[in-house]
């Protein structure tokens, strides 16, 4: 696991979160590749997740699943794996870290969670 976080550093980003929720709030949302029919469950803010839907208007179906997501210590830690993915992209353990802090962020608001990335691509 690449993440190592202590309570202080999860407080601030926490902290942090509450104040970017402010301006734009997080959700769950749902997308569906037309083509393949793959189901996927993402955590984003709402003004990117405008920007994702408008993107990929051709491709997917994306819909809101949870609109506002409370700010807790599971979504604060997948907000740095998916900082630390943002920088690290190639690296598998900091893609594992995201993939596993975004099915906790799902299970802890009683969503379905992602299945587990086939490696047969």
């Amino acid at each position: 696991m690449a993440l190592q976080i202590d309570e202080q550093q999860l407080q601030a980003i926490r902290e942090r979160m509450d104040e970017a929720n402010q301006r734009a709030h997080f959700v769950i949302f749902q997308s569906v590749e037309r083509e393949s029919g793959k189901v996927l469950r993402l955590i984003t803010d709402i003004d990117s997740f405008r920007a994702i839907q408008e993107q990929h208007q051709d491709d997917s179906d994306m819909v809101i699943i949870q609109d506002i997501v409370p700010i807790t210590d599971t979504l604060a830690r997948w907000a740095v794996a998916e900082n630390m993915a943002a920088q690290q992209g190639d690296n598998a353990e900091v893609l594992a870290d995201l993939e596993r802090y975004t099915n906790e962020v799902l299970k802890e608001n009683h969503q379905t969670v992602n299945p587990p990335e086939s490696t047969d691509d």
